[in-house]
């Protein structure tokens, strides 16, 4: 009988611990966590551009190499880029200087202006120590992007083996791999053979002097006839004279922005393993006419890829939406993007109406997630705005923009008695506390007040105000802008 006892004693406790593991739930995996490596060279501006603007794209980091440009004056370069897609918080780290490196376009990279440089910008980093502190934090392991020479990656690896656990695979631009040549091999021939005697998985891709695989007038159009965010900073930047000459001159091919093409899309690429080395691959074709057409598609905004969990496709057709949210979504879409379209969308449908708040909770949500570069299911909140509305509200957008939901435990009410349109976003160890910001709240109070003065709280008057007035802050109130961010 005692053994007994001790057998389905033993079998509660294991039922038990998987109960309570079960319960707390997984992140998940958008299998396109990324840590970007670049020397800086103006396709890799188009390339760095392409993913900063993929919701499915989470950057951990972006590491400096020799090459175009040295490491601290490509610091500047990624520093202005990354304050002009509002995505300040991805840090950056210089690797080393190869020595006698000055390719002759060095001085064309140095004249062109990425964007203003944030006048906070942090102080540089090195390489390594950044890579060590990434990795360390995060739960998946990295898919290492690389635009230039592979120097870093091989001195990460050469002074810590334990590194090549950490990543999943390379994704490395050069020229065709047979035999091994081009710019970012002989930069630093001896790192890349390290790296490619290290076993780790890597994906050579390349042009392969494809004719017509160009940054050329027609996707320069596209960029100034679209209002996107990636539109508008490539036409910025190819807009400058001397950059300008170039592109009418044919000089831009593709190259690096393949790299975030295949990350993309990697169906449109045809990869055959090197003989003898199954974890080595290198792009023996791609079809070039979908490629630039994928690109094109991201530049005007119509490009849509990412997991859904019921959706294959988000639906994105105008007849899909009342008339009144038709009038915002080009352009909500185009300036935001799709993920913060589609927690509003989704929050509105969960919260029962077009409410103000909760459309603030899902914008304050996506925020977050950008701040901590995660995707969903990865951040714990408290959240301060209690459980009577209007500023409970806050809550509905909060958990569907982030997946932390009360079902999944990962959501709690502060124990202030004093509630407020603020929320703390926690990820391992570094919590955020983000608040709109005065300004936008007292605006949203007077309208509130107005419809009540004007309708009462039981008439439908009110609530059309409401709707209203939701939908002119989904479209007017851009994140970037209404939360005052506070690191704890």
């Amino acid at each position: 009988m005692k053994a007994l006892l001790r057998k389905y004693g033993l079998l509660i406790i294991l039922f038990s611990i998987a109960i309570n593991g079960l319960s707390k739930p997984l992140p998940v995996e958008t299998k396109l966590t990324v840590i970007i490596d670049t020397d800086c060279a103006i396709d890799d501006m188009r390339a760095i551009s392409m993913l900063l603007c993929r919701p499915e794209i989470v950057i951990k980091g972006i590491l400096l190499s020799d090459g175009s440009l040295p490491p601290e004056e490509g610091y500047v370069k990624i520093r202005a880029l990354l304050h002009a897609y509002n995505r300040d918080t991805i840090p950056v780290g210089c690797g080393r200087v190869i020595e006698g490196l000055n390719p002759v376009w060095r001085d064309f990279n140095r004249q062109i202006d990425w964007g203003e440089l944030p006048a906070d910008h942090t102080q540089i980093t090195d390489a390594g120590k950044l890579f060590a502190e990434i990795t360390n934090r995060t739960d998946f392991r990295i898919t290492m992007v690389c635009l230039g020479p592979l120097t870093n990656l091989a001195g990460i690896i050469q002074a810590d083996t334990g590194a090549l656990k950490k990543i999943d695979r390379v994704l490395w631009y050069n020229e065709p791999a047979k035999p091994m040549q081009g710019f970012n091999y002989d930069c630093d021939k001896q790192a890349a053979d390290a790296l490619l005697n290290s076993g780790l998985k890597l994906v050579l891709i390349s042009n392969l002097q494809k004719t017509g695989m160009l940054f050329d007038t027609a996707l320069y159009r596209r960029c100034l006839d679209s209002g996107t965010i990636l539109a508008s900073n490539l036409a910025r930047i190819h807009s400058q004279p001397a950059v300008l000459t170039r592109l009418n001159q044919g000089h831009f091919r593709l190259c690096d922005e393949l790299v975030a093409l295949y990350l993309l899309n990697p169906e449109l690429f045809d990869i055959n393993t090197r003989p003898g080395n199954i974890r080595q691959r290198y792009n023996q074709e791609y079809n070039a006419d979908a490629v630039r057409e994928a690109m094109g598609d991201m530049i005007s905004g119509s490009y849509a890829r990412g997991s859904n969990v019921v959706f294959s496709k988000f639906p994105d057709s105008r007849e899909l939406f009342t008339y009144d949210v038709r009038q915002i979504m080009d352009s909500a879409i185009s300036w935001y993007g799709l993920e913060e379209w589609k927690a509003n969308v989704m929050t509105d449908e969960f919260h029962g109406h077009l409410g103000v708040f909760s459309i603030v909770g899902a914008k304050m949500g996506i925020k977050a997630r950008q701040l901590f570069g995660v995707g969903t299911d990865e951040l714990e909140v408290v959240t301060y705005a209690g459980v009577k509305p209007p500023y409970s509200c806050l809550n509905d957008g909060i958990q569907v923009s982030t997946g932390a939901t009360l079902g999944m435990g990962t959501i709690h009410l502060a124990p202030d008695s004093i509630y407020r349109p603020a929320a703390l976003f926690t990820h391992h160890e570094r919590s955020v506390l983000l608040t709109l910001k005065p300004e936008y709240l007292s605006r949203v109070n007077a309208d509130i007040k107005e419809g009540i003065i004007k309708f009462g709280l039981l008439d439908d008057g009110y609530w059309k105000l409401i709707r209203r007035n939701a939908l002119l802050y989904w479209l007017e109130w851009d994140r970037n802008e209404i939360f005052t961010i506070k690191e704890l």
